[in-house]
């Protein structure tokens, strides 16, 4: 059995569900929820919230971060994203024999270029993006080399560049491989704590990928199309709906070609929580590799910063 300690007892940490709830939205959900693993309790700065998470999901609510980590097996890092840095180097005192942060790691090089020197090598760390942990989405990178030459895509998002842009950064690298080159930044929406949204266009193979800038304030989106040769694929309703669409000539106009729809896919977005935690078991039992690792949340948070100069 693992013991886990939540340092972040906010919204994904604790609050988004309960002990009853259908869904699993809480990183306390999947962790007490795994027949493997304890869920030993909560630490934040504010010690009312951990009280309150811990008379949710049972545990203790710790004081200070030292008496919650010293016995941690797992640790989640789960506070605001400004605090990543700080509470990252803070856990990394305590060797626990993993760590799984939100995202973005950090918000600057300088601490990122210090989160690696603490932990590549010495504790492993997975980041939750979590797309990767969605069976869905799984699915369908393994099947995008029957759809033939990646052509175009088009994504929408919004609530900052790194808060909410880098899960699509981190999911267009995990589909269709490394961002070759950033080629312009055009329209800036100040939606996000100083951390802007802006429409950005970016070079993958001899493809070209565009994201667009939706004010957060007004509707929350994470959706995206992606044209192939042969396929077209297209991604709604914040990744439940997953489109696939095949080249098909016109019924009518002999010598024209369609993209024309194949089927639908409900992606389940609720077991994102669950699929992380079970990979980290998975991982800590040296039974499965790590799906989301410190170099890859490392590689989406310098796009950002880059995107972010730009």
């Amino acid at each position: 059995m693992y013991k886990a300690v939540i340092v972040g007892a906010g919204k994904i940490g604790s609050e988004f569900d309960t002990p009853y709830s259908d869904k699993i939205l809480t990183h306390a959900h999947a962790l007490s929820n795994h027949p493997e693993i304890i869920l030993d309790g909560f630490y934040d700065i504010d010690y009312k919230k951990a009280v309150h998470a811990a008379e949710i999901w049972g545990g203790q609510a710790y004081p200070e971060i030292s008496d919650a980590l010293c016995r941690a097996d797992i640790v989640v890092c789960c506070v605001p994203d400004q605090f990543h840095g700080k509470v990252l180097k803070e856990i990394a005192a305590y060797t626990p024999q993993l760590v799984i942060a939100e995202k973005p790691l950090a918000v600057s090089m300088k601490e990122v270029e210090e989160i690696r020197r603490l932990y590549q090598g010495k504790i492993p760390l997975m980041v939750n993006y979590s797309r990767r942990y969605i069976k869905e989405f799984d699915d369908l990178r393994k099947n995008l080399k029957e759809f033939g030459r990646f052509l175009r895509g088009v994504g929408y998002y919004g609530k900052g560049i790194l808060h909410n842009g880098s899960h699509m950064i981190d999911f267009i690298q995990y589909l269709l491989g490394n961002i070759e080159a950033l080629e312009k930044v055009t329209e800036k929406v100040l939606d996000f704590k100083g951390d802007p949204s802006v429409d950005v266009s970016m070079r993958i193979g001899q493809g070209v990928f565009s994201m667009i800038a939706i004010d957060s304030r007004i509707v929350t989106i994470f959706e995206m199309e992606l044209f192939f040769e042969k396929a077209r694929i297209r991604i709604l309703e914040g990744g439940k709906k997953i489109e696939y669409y095949e080249v098909k000539e016109s019924s009518a106009y002999k010598g024209y070609y369609n993209y024309m729809l194949k089927r639908a896919v409900t992606a389940n977005d609720s077991t994102a929580m669950q699929g992380l935690v079970e990979n980290a078991v998975l991982f800590l039992g040296n039974r499965e590799e790590m799906k989301c690792t410190l170099e890859d949340g490392i590689s989406v948070l310098q796009t950002c910063i880059k995107i972010g100069r730009m």
